[in-house]
Parts: structure tokens; sequence; C-alpha cells
């Protein structure tokens, strides 16, 4: 995941990095610019001797290592990044902004295979702001942990549950910052791919897939996930049904109203397989809308 400065009900870090600008080095200013234009490399290359230089009050010296740490966890310096993010949430323990620098602590901490502490600090992160994307998201990093864990006991069920409520999570996630919509992807593209439980969780990742698109404004291809979820995976009339509804909505998007008639008109002729369930009622009154005349 590609982390950035969030904004939180207290004052959040960047706030701070804003607030204190004038007494900040130009240095500072410049790598927190590089982070936000997803330039590591650069602030790596600001803040090193920026913070091996003396001089700087304490909190200014943790909000530019937090971003040293960012830096250096954006371009796979995992390992370096650690000390730092731990410091920046020891010195707001007990404050929502903790979540800043542990969720991307749990990141650098899985990277270096520390799944247990990780796993430790996703749960800090969580409890320190659970309704903040940051907590979100570390509560869904801590559900693929999760996932990751029933895999090896062969316990794909649960194992294929967890992933895909990871990647719910993310793509919800997706709304407040398009950047988590990459790790959503990812999820589904691994659950799709995935022999062991292949099943309804690949009917659901595909659709899923679709959704990841969708959200992007990439309509041509979300429409090619859709249209595949219906046509390889009928055994599940539940994603079916829904993949009817969301590649409908992007025809028509699309200008291609006859083709949005098509796949509404193909989903309710089969009342046998769709009738009971409320996509079928929703695709009739979106074609009564559009002046067909429905049963």
């Amino acid at each position: 995941m590609r982390h950035r400065f969030l904004t939180f009900a207290l004052l959040s870090p960047v706030l701070m990095l804003t607030a204190v600008a004038a007494s900040l080095p130009e240095t500072y200013r410049d790598a927190k610019a590089a982070l936000e234009a997803g330039d590591p490399a650069k602030a790596v290359t600001l803040l090193e001797p920026a913070l091996a230089a003396k001089g700087g009050d304490e909190s200014q010296r943790t909000l530019a290592g937090l971003a040293l740490g960012l830096g250096y966890l954006r371009t796979g310096k995992a390992e370096a990044a650690i000390p730092l993010f731990e410091k920046a949430a020891a010195s707001w323990t007990g404050k929502a902004e903790s979540a800043e620098p542990l969720a991307p602590l749990g990141d650098a901490l899985r990277a270096t295979g520390k799944t247990a502490e990780a796993r430790t600090a996703y749960a800090k992160a969580t409890a320190a702001a659970p309704g903040n994307a940051l907590g979100k998201y570390a509560q869904a990093r801590t559900l693929e942990l999760t996932g990751e864990d029933q895999a090896a006991q062969k316990d794909y069920q649960k194992a294929a549950e967890s992933f895909l409520s990871a990647g719910d999570a993310l793509l919800a996630l997706g709304a407040e910052d398009p950047a988590y919509l990459a790790d959503a992807r990812a999820l589904f593209v691994k659950i799709a791919q995935t022999r062991e439980w292949r099943g309804e969780p690949t009917a659901r990742a595909v659709f899923s897939m679709g959704e990841v698109e969708r959200a992007q404004g990439h309509l041509p291809e979300a429409l090619a996930y859709y249209q595949r979820t219906f046509a390889s995976w009928t055994r599940y009339p539940h994603w079916c049904a829904q993949a009817y509804l969301r590649a409908a909505d992007c025809m028509e998007k699309l200008g291609k109203h006859d083709f949005a008639l098509q796949h509404l008109r193909e989903m309710v002729n089969r009342p046998e397989k769709y009738g009971q369930l409320p996509e079928y009622q929703q695709a009739k009154k979106q074609l009564r809308a559009w002046g067909e005349k429905v049963e």
C-alpha cells in the first residue's frame, strides 16, 4: 500500500507539518511534496542528510522521520523504515494519529517476515482509529493475515472468505483514496487464480475485479469481468444476477443502449434461475423505466 498522510479528527501529521512549515528546513517541505507526488526516492534523498544533521525540535524530527520511513517503505527498504515508524507511534501513543505510523509499520514488519509483530501493529492501528481509513486498512490487512494462516492449515473455505472480506474492505476504502484499489485488485486476482478454493469464491472475485475497474471509471474493463462472471460461473446465480445489472449499467453509460437491454432481457427471461433474487425485480424495474413491456 502506498500510504499517504491522512487527515484525522485531531491534528494530523500532515496538518502539523503544514502548521510548522515556516520553521522547518526547506528540505522537509520538499520531501513531503515528493511523497505526495509519488516520488519516494527523492524524499529519501532529501531527508537522510537532513535528519543526520543536528537541529530542529524532537517533534519536527519525528514527523520528518515518519516521512523518511514512508520513503523507505515505498522504495523497498522496509527494515530501515521500522524504527522510524516505531518512534512516531511511541510519540503519539493513545492518540488517533498513532494509526498513521502503525499501519505502515505493520506493512514494513510483514515485508521483513515478522508476521506476528505485523499483526500486533495492525491491531494497534485499528484500535487507535477504528473509523479512519488507516484503521480500516489495518483491519483489512489483519483479515488477510488470518487468511494466510487458514490457507497454511488447508482450511481453504475460511481462507477464501477472509481474503474476500479483506478485498471488500480495501475496495470500500477506494472511495476515500483510489490508492487502495490497487491493493483490492491484487487480492481479488489472487483469489481468482487460486485453485484450492475454486468455485463461488472465484465467481465473487471475478465480479469484484469488475467492481474495482468500475470504481476507477474503466467501464470496458469492468464490463469484461461482469460478462465473464455470468458467462462462466452460472452455478452461482447470486453473483451472475449482480453482474447482469452491472453489465447493463456499463453498456448504458458507454452509449450502447441496445446491448444494455439485451443483458437485462437475458436475465429476466430466466425466471427459473433468477426469479427468486432481488436483482431479478431490479432488472424488470429498469426495463420498465426504459419503456420496455415486462410482465
